[in-house]
């Protein structure tokens, strides 16, 4: 995807957010660099008797301090922001987020492996390559992000796709907890 696409993909899936009543806004930096962003709040269906990470992830015990391990409370609500930002590398969009729960606090990503059963998915061997923190490029502060590197071969093995941004966030937006409303396929 070049960049000049990226920017007509953004324009185009805002206004249809816009015209749909979905909460997706277009976010330009002081730099002029853009990203699409929207705030959800959600209830994640959360196993009481879920395990710790356990002796699999001793080698990810850096805790940032920032950070909250959360203590799930039945009914818990947490807010989920999401960022789509377009990596000049990868040349691809790219999928960012922070959960926060209903103190305020920033979950770490241990627990967002947990909150988003990222672990039943792909196992503890793939968690951390596919779903890790890193600094937002435009923000500079750390979010978590689903690692771009297969972004490419997806995006090109769908050619008939009239809206990128619609196909990426179809694909990797439910390994996140982010569904899109089916008025998105009209685009």
């Amino acid at each position: 995807m070049h960049p000049h696409e990226w920017v007509s993909s953004c324009l185009q899936f805002v206004k249809f957010s816009q015209n749909i009543g979905d909460n997706w806004e277009l976010v330009t930096s002081e730099s002029k660099e853009i990203y699409i962003c929207s705030k959800k709040m959600t209830r994640f269906k959360v196993n009481a008797q879920a395990p710790g990470l356990g002796a699999e992830f001793a080698e990810f015990t850096d805790i940032d301090p920032s950070c909250a391990t959360v203590s799930f409370e039945k009914n818990e609500q947490f807010l989920v922001e999401y960022h789509v930002v377009y990596s000049v590398s990868y040349q691809v969009p790219v999928l960012y987020l922070n959960i926060q729960d209903s103190r305020g606090q920033t979950i770490d990503l241990q627990t967002a492996w947990l909150l988003l059963e990222t672990l039943k998915e792909i196992g503890s061997k793939g968690a951390y390559c596919t779903l890790t923190q890193m600094e937002h490029p435009i923000l500079q502060r750390p979010f978590l992000c689903v690692h771009p590197c297969k972004t490419h071969e997806i995006i090109d093995s769908l050619p008939n796709s009239k809206q990128s941004i619609v196909t990426f966030l179809s694909t990797y937006g439910p390994f996140v907890k982010l569904y899109l409303d089916g008025q998105y396929a009209c685009i």
